[in-house]
């Protein structure tokens, strides 16, 4: 008796670990991306991008966004200015997510139109903690928070090393923009307060929708997709795209 019990809390155990692993990102929903690294030894210290905010796609129940951001070595917390379509408009904010334990904070979602410029930064305080800030330099309109660094099991911060340039969620492919494309430009990312050129390194999770990441330079970085493309989603993917992440607070 006492062996079946043991070899159950085993099991368990080896279960729970294996859901903590699978749960971290690249997550599902992620659609094509560009990924990088600070160099070995530093950390992110700041990072920041500009775009346009895509054309108004069709009204429809569709929910997606463009981000840039940066996620702790073991991608398990990720910092982000993000910039969704709801629907039938436009908005911008800031986002933490933490995957272990999970949590979720964002700060004031404000709307924005096609065609503004967005400019994301993301800066390290030198506390263990980072500013995220998303700014629509069109209009003037700013959010902002401060995340701090989650700590490990053994007491010490956690680094963020890993960069990302994402576009998320799942739609069919004639609820996306019209124009078809996104691009990240001046790109500026320090690691130790240093300027680097990130390798970009192109991939996807959902592969619908003919949804691409080219890599033009290091400051520079276009996804592309194709309303007319016939990979659309399926039901389980559309389901799971109103679940997690880039939630508004209101």
């Amino acid at each position: 008796m006492a062996k079946i019990t043991f070899f159950t809390t085993v099991i368990m155990m080896m279960m729970m670990m294996m859901s903590v692993v699978m749960s971290q990102d690249p997550a599902q929903g992620w659609l094509a991306y560009a990924t990088a690294q600070c160099p070995s030894g530093t950390r992110l210290t700041s990072m920041e991008a500009q775009w346009k905010v895509g054309a108004n796609p069709r009204p429809s129940s569709a929910f997606f966004s463009p981000w840039f951001g940066s996620d702790t070595s073991d991608n398990l917390n990720l910092i982000q200015p993000v910039n969704p379509w709801f629907g039938s408009s436009w908005s911008a904010y800031t986002e933490y997510f933490q995957w272990s334990p999970e949590n979720n904070v964002n700060s004031k979602q404000f709307g924005v139109q096609a065609g503004d410029l967005m400019r994301g930064q993301i800066v390290y305080n030198g506390d263990q903690s980072y500013t995220i800030t998303q700014t629509d330099t069109t209009t003037g309109g700013t959010s902002s928070q401060v995340v701090k660094v989650q700590k490990k099991s053994n007491g010490e911060h956690k680094n963020y090393t890993i960069l990302y340039i994402v576009y998320e969620k799942v739609a069919n492919c004639g609820d996306y923009p019209p124009d078809e494309e996104v691009t990240f430009t001046n790109i500026v990312v320090q690691c130790n307060n240093q300027t680097i050129q990130p390798q970009w390194r192109a991939s996807y999770v959902d592969e619908v929708c003919d949804f691409t990441a080219n890599i033009v330079s290091p400051s520079q970085v276009q996804i592309t997709w194709n309303t007319q493309s016939q990979k659309n989603p399926t039901e389980e993917q559309i389901r799971r795209n109103h679940n997690g992440r880039l939630q508004p607070r209101v």
